[in-house]
């Protein structure tokens, strides 16, 4: 009967010590550790919460001044700036004697523009867009340093023309003012 001569397994690496930690953890493992630093690596810069200077947590909002000829659209679009601050978070509305910032602002320009027509009729108008254009400014309350100087900002929404052109665009107004307001509170908070 012959006998079997066990065969004997020589690890990676001549059989001195342990085998090279690529042998070791399998080379099918190696391109998930590469993904895994890339992810790591690209997420780094990435924080949670606000970019703010600690000190600067809230903010003051008057009436924005309104330079166009649309009357009394001010207290809808400052409404507008304030309730989109409280969605947002970053810098909290407050009265002007608690207010660490200070967000002001005129509307400068308000105006309707035809996107489409119904047909080849240039007289049948069918949508709509609606601008409408502020110039803010964001400084610190306590030192009265300018952050953001006279900047113009424009928010707009697109309406189809539904009935009379004065009831479709009153119902566009309040989009108009919200995409006006994301945009001022957007700048606001990015300028870090």
């Amino acid at each position: 009967m012959l006998a079997r001569r066990k065969e004997q397994t020589v690890p990676a690496g001549g059989g001195r010590g342990r085998a090279p930690l690529l042998f070791r953890v399998g080379v099918s493992t190696v391109p998930a550790l590469l993904i895994l630093l890339v992810l790591i690596v690209s997420c780094s810069h990435y924080q949670l919460g606000t970019t703010l200077p600690p000190h600067l947590r809230t903010v003051y909002i008057p009436t924005f001044e309104n330079k166009t000829y649309q009357p009394g659209i001010e207290a809808d679009v400052t409404d507008a700036v304030i309730t989109r601050f409280r969605q947002d978070g970053n810098l909290q509305p407050v009265g002007e004697d608690q207010a660490d910032t200070v967000v002001s602002g005129e509307i400068t320009d308000w105006n309707r523009r035809v996107l489409g027509y119904t047909g080849r009729d240039e007289d049948n108008v069918e949508e709509y867009r609606l601008y409408v254009t502020a110039t803010i400014s964001f400084r610190e309350r306590g030192t009265g340093r300018y952050l953001i100087r006279r900047q113009k900002i424009r928010g707009y929404t697109d309406f189809y023309l539904e009935g009379d052109l004065p009831s479709a665009e009153e119902a566009a107004r309040p989009r108009a003012y919200q995409d006006l307001a994301r945009n001022i509170v957007d700048v606001v908070v990015s300028i870090w």
